[in-house]
Parts: structure tokens; sequence; C-alpha cells
């Protein structure tokens, strides 16, 4: 590890845990405490680090096999599976962290909440699933992390499977595709889910 990371993780070494919670979790957890300091995650193949100042995810890293990505880039990319530990450190070391690796759309956290998932069991008008096939020069991609926002808030995310293919629930509407590439860079393509869409693939080739 270098630069950033490696940097957190000397600053943290001597410092408790004040905590271990789920992605979720810590980003309720940070924003009610105005919690200055570092979540840090650690799950086989990758690491990710998301820092905080008053509350609020101002930085991000993630590294994996593939080298370490910053900022915006690692936040689509970091898995909300894992179990990330709280280290608080002074709003003053944080600052100086966050300057290499700044968050610039903060969008990538509404997807926490819950506005529009359906219920389980319960029928809901104007809910379908959208299926998403991506290819580039014809060929499926697989492994390929899948973004879907609407009015500035993620709320839905997937992986591409073996034959380019992803799927979520989601109301009708306008919405915007964010498709993290193998470059590491982001594309964003817009749509309008609507009725006759449902349960049947929209091809999506990517350049």
């Amino acid at each position: 590890m270098t630069g950033t990371a490696e940097c957190i993780e000397e600053l943290i070494r001597e410092v408790p845990p004040a905590g271990v919670s789920s992605y979720i979790d810590l980003l309720q957890a940070a924003r009610e405490q105005r919690f200055d300091g570092a979540g840090v995650c650690g799950v086989p193949g990758s690491k990710a680090y998301i820092l905080f100042i008053d509350g609020e995810p101002e930085g991000a890293i993630l590294l994996d096999s593939k080298g370490e990505l910053y900022g915006d880039k690692a936040v689509y990319l970091i898995r909300d599976t894992g179990k990330f530990s709280r280290y608080p450190l002074g709003r003053g070391m944080v600052e100086r962290l966050v300057f290499g690796c700044r968050i610039h759309n903060k969008s990538h956290f509404g997807g926490q909440t819950s506005l529009e998932i359906p219920e389980f069991g319960k029928k809901a008008e104007g809910i379908g699933r959208l299926i998403l096939a991506i290819s580039k020069g014809g060929t499926p991609l697989r492994n390929l992390p899948i973004r879907i926002r609407k009015d500035g808030q993620v709320v839905a995310h997937d992986i591409t499977d073996s034959k380019g293919m992803a799927s979520f629930r989601l109301l009708f509407g306008k919405y915007e595709v964010l498709v993290v590439n193998q470059e590491s860079s982001i594309d964003v393509y817009n749509f309008s889910f609507v009725p006759e869409l449902q349960d049947r693939p929209l091809d999506l080739e990517i350049t």
C-alpha cells in the first residue's frame, strides 16, 4: 500500500475502533455522531476506506489486485456487504487525507434509502423489473458494476452476469444508467423505464 491508504493505516494502528457495522449502519452512525475519522473494511481481495468529516463522507479509497481507486470511482466499486470498523481521527488530519481522494458527487450514497424498494409479498403499482444486457463490440461484458440513478440519487445497483445482464426492481420513470467500465471510467446513459420494457432485456452497447 502506498499514499493515502498507507497514511490511514499508520494513523489507525494505535486507535481502537469505535464500533463495527454494516455499510449502511456506518453511514447512519457517522451522521448521527457527526463523526470525524475513517471507516475501514477489509474483505478477501480488496480493502475499502471511507473518510468522514462532521459525519459526512468526504473521501474514499479502494485497493484491490488491480491497484488503487480514489474518490468517486472508488465509491462506485465499494461493496456494501462487508463490515466496516470506525476509527475516530482528528478533523485536521482527515481534511488533509481527503485532499487526495475527495468525493465530489455525494449522490453515490443516496442508494442507502429504501424509498423505491417494494415490500416483499405486497403488490406495488408502477413497479417492474428492468433487465439490461451490456455489451461492447457485440461481446457481453461480465462482472461489470452497474448503478441506476434517479434525481441525483443512486437507487439500485447490480453486477452483470456471464451473459452481460443485470436486473433491477424499479418504479416506472426516467433514470440514468451508470456503467463503471473496465478502465475504471464511468459512462452515463439516460433512459425511460416504461411498462413495455419490464422483463424484456434492454440492449446497451457501450463504446
